[in-house]
């Protein structure tokens, strides 16, 4: 029987699935992700997260289903660690994408340099880059530059399994090091740290197999399929291909497909980032970095004991349509886009005294929906994505009020699949299209993510939102960032 598993190293959890070849679920291994800390913030204990995906790949391989045809990393982007090459052994811990010790590496540069940066990178400045936390790490106790190698955590997947040095381009793209346009590392700009490409790990094709992973019962090809939204907009995006998806998750991600570099590049005033998609072309990407993170702050923080996510989707059923007439601002680690304003704080405006906890829920949903409003608005006049149906995945879609909140408040059709793996689903199609052929692919994700639910917007619903989005939302946001360029914390 032909198979594959698809390993999905995120933030909240580490996730596997066995696939028969067909896209058919054969079996599902999770664990969440274990943050620890250090002298300095918080850390990713890489022993910690080998023993995780060994043990669900070593379950895997167990479960009776014989040899898969191979094994296909996907994951969260930044978070990353040095080894050391001369050793052979990891030097550092890994360090998550969100952790802000690396904000003085950051900070300070020109306007007119982070234009040029943009212009090979496609990123706007950004303390999480991997460039910036390979320094850090190096200046605080790493191993001698000349041996270090850097490696995102899933790269570091892919080391543990193969030995090989190996990433792929949407994962080299996030370290702030990489030439989106040129494809290759950005020789001038890593002279200016002491670093030079091989301090990197190669560039091989997304979901092209990079290694093998040599197992007394046979080899298996494992492959590097590259930034966990870009694999989900591959999945999704199967049957339309123009379209754009939100892969729904601690950050919510809007990831659409551009085939040609537009003459003179992309354009930094559209709110957006951009690197290589994981089929060829160029993907968009724009986030709301602390969708998910401000409902686990509710569910887990605001709480005197923490929420389930049952009890919580379960409750939100019985709420009315249309606005509370709060306003959450969801900026808990900065704002990303448009602005990429890493000052930026999170707000909660107008409660009153009779507003309970599950009023300031909804208000939270109903924030993070208000700014991805304004995300979209500029997407649909730089990339035409006006009145496109929206494809969500995540674990989020499993709460129909939020989803008919987002339809309301983005004004648009949005689409669920029936199946919400859609970053692991993607990770693993990609692994037959580029080892096998195309016609595996398309039968798989067929399979995989066959359409579900569509919610719709309510006119009256949607107008009432879209005044208070018009009104009050986006004035106040100017304030917010007024405040906190004044007042840096």
């Amino acid at each position: 029987m032909h198979t594959i598993i698809g390993v999905d190293v995120g933030t909240t959890h580490i996730k596997s699935i066995l696939f028969a070849a067909d896209g058919t679920i054969l079996r599902e291994e999770k664990a969440q992700t274990p943050l620890d800390t250090d002298a300095y913030g918080s850390v990713y204990r890489p022993e910690e997260i080998w023993r995780i995906v060994s043990g669900q790949l070593e379950a895997h391989c167990h479960a009776g289903y014989g040899l898969p045809d191979g094994v296909s990393i996907t994951g969260m982007a930044e978070a990353g660690l040095i080894v050391d090459r001369s050793s052979g052994c990891e030097a550092t811990q890994i360090l998550p994408w969100f952790e802000k010790r690396t904000a003085g590496l950051a900070a300070g540069m020109g306007e007119e340099k982070e234009a040029g940066r943009f212009a090979k990178t496609g990123l706007h400045n950004s303390f999480k880059y991997g460039i910036y936390k390979f320094i850090w790490l190096l200046e605080h106790g790493g191993p001698k530059r000349e041996n270090a190698v850097w490696l995102s955590m899933c790269d570091y997947v892919a080391w543990k399994l193969t030995g090989r040095f190996v990433t792929d381009p949407s994962f080299a793209a996030r370290t702030y090091a990489y030439n989106i346009a040129e494809g290759c590392w950005d020789r001038e700009w890593l002279a200016e740290h002491r670093l030079s490409p091989s301090n990197f790990p190669e560039v091989v094709p997304s979901g092209k197999a990079a290694g093998i992973w040599n197992r007394e019962e046979g080899k298996i090809p494992v492959a590097v399929a590259g930034h966990d939204h870009v694999c989900a907009a591959f999945g999704l995006l199967r049957e339309e291909p123009e379209g754009i998806c939100d892969s729904m998750g601690t950050s919510e991600t809007y990831v659409g497909r551009v085939k040609v570099l537009p003459e003179g590049g992309f354009d930094a005033k559209a709110g957006a980032l951009y690197g290589p998609f994981v089929d060829g072309g160029w993907f968009y990407m724009a986030s709301v970095p602390s969708s998910g993170h401000s409902l686990e702050w509710f569910r887990k923080t605001l709480q005197l004991s923490p929420l389930s996510y049952e009890e919580l989707n379960g409750r939100t059923q019985a709420w009315e349509s249309g606005p509370t007439g709060l306003l959450y601002f969801p900026y808990l680690t900065g704002m990303g886009s448009p602005w990429y304003e890493g000052s930026m704080r999170g707000a909660l405006l107008g409660f009153g005294e009779t507003d309970d906890g599950m009023r300031v829920c909804k208000a939270v949903m109903e924030g993070i929906q208000y700014q991805a409003a304004w995300v979209l608005s500029l997407l649909d006049t730089v990339h035409g994505t006006e009145n496109k149906d929206l494809v969500c995945a995540g674990g989020a879609v499993k709460n129909r009020a939020l989803m008919q909140i987002k339809a309301d408040i983005l004004n648009r059709n949005v689409k669920v699949p029936r199946q919400g793996e859609a970053t692991l689903c993607g990770a693993a199609a990609l692994f037959y299209k580029k080892n096998i052929g195309r016609d595996v692919d398309i039968q798989f994700l067929r399979t995989a993510l066959p359409p579900g639910e569509c919610y719709q917007p309510k006119k009256g619903t949607a107008d009432a939102y879209r005044r208070v989005f018009t009104k009050n939302y986006l004035p106040l946001v100017e304030v917010l960032r007024k405040y906190y360029d004044r007042n840096e914390m």
